[in-house]
């Protein structure tokens, strides 16, 4: 086991949690979702909530595997599989140049639009390198070093749940008189 390794798994692992727990929780997050996925593709309401629930519990179990080494590398390539149809839902509305809130973690008024390709990408990248790291086999570790590698995944897990927020603070036209 390696602290890259353990990197990968916190910032994957919390990064999954989030994204399923918010689609469950709160006032209309299930609903809200189910609609997303219905405006993806053309679904009945019955197939969409099927879709939605077998999407969070692809998302649950992400963690899940990732919480022991022997399952480990298995949570790792659900993770790169499940981001890589996220993504191609993305690049899809984007070419057809529609609008459709990102509901990757939980109710948001934010339109699908390229920054979340590319969080997925570099989320894809990060399970990858989990799963080579994963790979090599076990290592001895420093306890403390492994509760500062599990923190700092977790402030990297917060920025990449925020990406939204954060992407918006830098737009230009928030910034202008009229949007006050």
């Amino acid at each position: 086991m390696t602290y890259l390794e353990i990197a990968c798994r916190c910032l994957i692992g919390l990064t999954f949690v989030f994204a399923a727990v918010s689609k469950i929780i709160g006032r209309g997050a299930a609903a809200g979702f189910v609609a997303t996925i219905r405006e993806l593709r053309p679904l009945s309401r019955g197939t969409a909530r099927l879709v939605a629930a077998t999407v969070v519990a692809a998302e649950f179990a992400v963690p899940a595997l990732l919480l022991a080494p022997a399952t480990a590398r298995l949570g790792f390539l659900l993770a790169v599989a499940l981001l890589a149809a996220f993504t191609a839902g993305i690049v899809t509305v984007l070419r057809r140049r529609v609008s459709v809130r990102c509901r990757c973690f939980g109710p948001s008024g934010a339109p699908m639009a390229p920054h979340h390709v590319a969080r997925n990408a570099v989320l894809a990248l990060v399970a990858v390198t989990g799963l080579v790291a994963a790979s090599a086999g076990p290592a001895p570790a420093d306890p403390g070093a492994l509760v500062l590698v599990a923190a700092t995944a977790g402030v990297v897990a917060i920025v990449v749940v925020m990406l939204d927020e954060i992407v918006d603070l830098f737009r230009t036209e928030s910034l202008s008189p009229r949007s006050r």
